[in-house]
């Protein structure tokens, strides 16, 4: 779940306010009494560690966790979501990257028909083969070599309108 920097810098404050402030205290309050830890005054005098940490007096020490806390959590959320934004870039390169490499090297292609032997063995027509390995579409027409040798009844026809289609700018 993709979260903003604002929610991760109040999440950060908030876990700076309710948990490292009164765990400091704690630590602190524990560092320097002499009194064993398991005894049950000590217990209760925890407790009243802990609850004084979020009395008004602390209220500057509790802020200060607050904010710095907020602050980490804002640098945490930027972290994310940069790695977030490369691990999409990498993704979407390593696609194209695939998509580029489809029609690289050497295709076997009948001198003749000129179909194109698959992956699977099987001939295949150009069209068809290239329009499954890329994005392109065909469309077809004749080449005016082809209409001369094979209809050479409307070349003449062919030409001219091909000339009147030159000559439109």
């Amino acid at each position: 779940m993709k979260k903003s920097l604002l929610q991760c810098s109040l999440i950060g404050a908030l876990i700076g306010y309710s948990i490292f402030h009164p765990l400091v205290m704690l630590l602190s309050y524990l560092m320097s009494s002499n009194a064993a830890i398991l005894d049950i005054s000590k217990s209760l005098a925890i407790m009243d560690v802990i609850k004084k940490s979020f009395s008004s007096g602390m209220l500057p020490w509790s802020l200060s966790f607050a904010f710095f806390n907020g602050i980490i959590g804002l640098y945490y959320g930027s972290i994310k979501q940069a790695n977030l934004a490369k691990e999409k870039l990498i993704a979407d390169l390593q696609k194209a990257l695939a998509d580029v490499k489809k029609l690289s090297g050497m295709l076997p292609i009948c001198s003749s028909c000129k179909k194109i032997r698959n992956d699977e063995g099987y001939w295949q027509q150009i069209e068809e083969y290239i329009r499954d390995h890329s994005e392109a579409d065909f469309t077809h027409g004749i080449c005016e070599g082809c209409v001369k040798e094979l209809y050479p009844e409307h070349y003449q026809k062919f030409k001219e309108r091909m000339d009147k289609m030159d000559a439109v700018p």
